[in-house]
């Protein structure tokens, strides 16, 4: 498992999901339109994170963009 690319992509969904919080803080009342628009991107980023955790950054050449930013097959719950 590639540690440094996994700590990169969960960074990249942190950074999304505090920049959802800060615009929702500044507007709470957009939380209609800037919910449905940002908790996908939010979600693929997730999805992505743990899909290429294995391969790294040769996910994107190996798996099909789908499979990346899908939820996982193999997630434990």
């Amino acid at each position: 498992m590639d540690a440094e690319w996994v700590i990169t992509t969960l960074t990249d969904a942190m950074e999304a999901l505090e920049e959802v919080i800060g615009e929702l803080e500044a507007d709470p009342q957009a939380i209609d339109e800037l919910l449905p628009a940002a908790m996908p991107a939010i979600y693929a980023k997730l999805n992505y994170a743990w899909n290429s955790r294995q391969l790294g950054p040769a996910a994107i050449d190996q798996l099909d963009h789908d499979d990346l930013v899908a939820f996982p097959k193999d997630l434990p719950m």
